[in-house]
């Protein structure tokens, strides 16, 4: 995990500067530390890895937001999409079940969006 502690160094800064007056580091940003470093087999993610600094909420928790205008971004963004659970098909269902109310090319049109 990324820590605060390392260093990181500008590639611009690093590459203009001479050799003779470079100092080196006690730590780098490449440095790895074995207990921090994450592995291709560690197996499952630590949720205190995720956690957000002095963070004392859930990882994944999204309400309630602590500014006004994120809420409202976030309920914009559910209005952006319907459920089936809010818009009764019946309608629908019973016009694709109808063979007159729609022409083949419809029909067509219908089975590849789906």
């Amino acid at each position: 995990m990324l820590t605060f502690e390392d260093e990181v160094l500008d590639e611009a800064t690093v590459e203009h500067q001479p050799e003779q007056n470079r100092v080196p580091s006690t730590t780098s940003a490449t440095t790895t530390r074995p207990d921090t470093t994450p592995s291709s087999t560690s197996g499952r993610v630590n949720v205190s890895d995720k956690r957000a600094i002095n963070g004392q909420t859930d990882v994944n928790q999204l309400v309630p937001f602590k500014y006004h205008w994120a809420w409202d971004k976030y309920l914009a963004g559910c209005a952006n999409h319907w459920m089936p659970q809010e818009i009764s098909m019946s309608r629908d269902i019973a016009q694709w079940k109808d063979s007159t109310a729609l022409s083949p090319d419809e029909r067509l049109i219908v089975k590849r969006n789906l």
